[in-house]
């Protein structure tokens, strides 16, 4: 596709929120379901946009659906920009304030995720009912740059991109056992004494993060006898 120099005047602004709803969900069906309109005009309006930027700002997968260009990813800033002062505008005219409103999707670990930050959700949507949200707490990390989530909450910061990265909190990793566990067996006074003990852990070269490889650091030799990449199946697994 040949390059231009753009005007102002050629280009439809009502095409850039089709460009980040696709740019979002990776589908121009999805986007079409989001903007309530048919999978047609998406695509007719991407088109448009890129007709208008004299470049292309998409390229489809039959696996990853509409993946962005580098000429894509250049202008997502500037559109979420653009949308996000178009909010700030609306909120300052009309004085008291705009309702929230929109789709996040939030990406997590798996226990995290499942255990702390989906029970609060329904006070979230509560407070926000315009406000939808998917929660992903998968047992390997999210990608933003693939804009698979919009927030990413992971235990390890990312080492190099575009972030705005803050410390939630500290964490620990423990071993656990069940109290039933605990009177069948000798009593545990000493590191060494969990040699004598079966483990239920990660498979290591599974493992998304080496901060979950520490059974390896505490037991060189320690007996893994059900490993599984879900801390999730480990928890039901130790029951």
């Amino acid at each position: 596709m040949q390059k231009n120099i753009t005007s102002l005047g050629s280009l439809n602004w009502d095409d850039l929120k089709f460009f980040l709803e696709v740019a979002r969900t990776r589908k121009a069906s999805s986007a079409a379901k989001r903007l309530n309109v048919d999978y047609t005009t998406v695509s007719r309006r991407i088109n448009s946009l890129e007709q208008a930027l004299g470049t292309l700002l998409f390229e489809k997968s039959r696996t990853n659906g509409f993946v962005l260009t580098a000429e894509g990813q250049r202008l997502l800033s500037y559109a979420e920009s653009i949308e996000s002062t178009l909010h700030m505008a609306c909120e300052q005219v009309s004085g008291s304030g705009v309702a929230l409103s929109g789709h996040v999707r939030m990406g997590c670990t798996e226990g995290f995720g499942s255990f702390f930050i989906t029970p609060q959700l329904s006070h979230f949507v509560d407070t926000w009912p315009a406000i939808s949200v998917d929660i992903l707490p998968l047992p390997h990390f999210i990608s933003l740059s693939k804009r698979e989530a919009d927030i990413v909450i992971a235990l390890e910061r990312p080492e190099h991109g575009p972030y705005v990265c803050c410390k939630l909190c500290d964490y620990r990793l423990r071993l656990y056992a069940t109290q039933d566990y605990l009177d069948r067996h000798a009593p545990i006074r000493q590191v060494s004494d969990l040699a004598e003990h079966p483990f239920i852990s990660y498979v290591d070269d599974l493992a998304f993060s080496s901060e979950l490889l520490y059974l390896n650091n505490l037991l060189p030799n320690a007996s893994a006898h059900l490993r599984s990449t879900s801390v999730i199946a480990q928890y039901v697994a130790a029951q």
